[in-house]
């Protein structure tokens, strides 16, 4: 079977290469017990990419088994596999193995604690992993508007948008593909978030794309002035942001603020940068009460 054509299980399992002899455990005991869970250490192949493999195998699971410790919350690997997983309205379920500073996007969440009894902590992963298949069984599949399109384009148009706008390009991707139909509509709608003429041409070079094929075409540039917003308000922006973007944010509320005509267009800038519209609604409302 041909990379591209290989299955993936229902549930990936997220860890720190630290923590691999607790992650293999755990995989293998859940294994044991009926459920289909993806581990990097055992499913990728000789003959695979393995940035790729894991890359799709996170895009394909049913859900996240993330393992918690003070090595996996510090890694950004770990970071963006939960960021992709809540974004792409995915299961995640934490399994702490150590105490640590939980990530702020799965602080409301319900962890399971394995830091003292294994035996106990693994029958509440299976219980919960049931639970969830049962869920899924009994649910409609929902319908796709449109056909996916092919991983490697939108890996290739993240890498090249990256260049131009930073750590973003992979959220702003991943939000312009839900909704494109073709790869000349996903970069069209891309050059919606690129301010400078000149970074929209090299954009167009890299990608090679069409506008004739896109309509209707991006609203051409125009020069705003720029607000002088304090470092502090931004800091504290960028911490409400946090919540729905991840470590990312800072990077963000600065690249948004440089562009900014006043500090309710950065406010509204960031916000539309949230995949999922109530929390959009709940960023806003946060930044209006201070």
């Amino acid at each position: 079977m041909s990379e591209e054509g290989a299955t993936t299980a229902k549930y990936f399992l997220s860890y720190s290469r630290s923590d691999e002899q607790f992650a293999l455990r755990l995989a293998n005991d859940l294994r044991d017990n009926g459920v289909e869970i993806w581990v990097d250490q055992l499913d990728i192949r000789p003959s695979e990419h393995w940035d790729r493999a894991i890359e799709r195998a996170v895009r394909d699971c049913r859900g996240l088994v993330v393992i918690l410790s003070p090595r996996s919350v510090a890694s950004e690997n770990v970071a963006d596999e939960i960021s992709y997983a809540i974004d792409s309205g995915k299961s995640v379920l934490p399994v702490m193995i150590e105490r640590c500073v939980l990530p702020l996007r799965i602080t409301r969440m319900h962890v399971i604690d394995a830091t003292a009894r294994y035996d106990k902590a693994l029958q509440q992963c299976l219980a919960e992993l049931t639970h969830q298949g049962r869920q899924a069984a009994t649910s409609a599949p929902k319908a796709s508007p449109t056909a996916p399109l092919d991983p490697e384009v939108l890996a290739n148009t993240k890498r090249d948008l990256a260049t131009i706008v930073g750590p973003i390009a992979g959220i702003l991707v991943d939000k312009a593909s839900a909704r494109a139909t073709s790869v000349s509509d996903l970069h069209g709608l891309l050059l919606q978030h690129i301010e400078g003429e000149a970074d929209r041409e090299r954009f167009l070079a890299l990608t090679r794309y069409d506008p004739n094929a896109v309509a209707p075409a991006p609203p051409a540039a125009h020069v705003t002035p720029k607000a002088e917003i304090p470092a502090e308000e931004l800091e504290s922006i960028a911490g409400a942001l946090t919540k729905y973007l991840g470590p990312i944010a800072p990077l963000v509320t600065r690249r948004e603020s440089r562009a900014c005509a006043s500090l309710n267009d950065l406010r509204h800038r960031l916000a539309a940068l949230i995949p999922a519209e109530q929390d959009r609604k709940d960023f806003l409302r946060r930044l209006s009460a201070r």
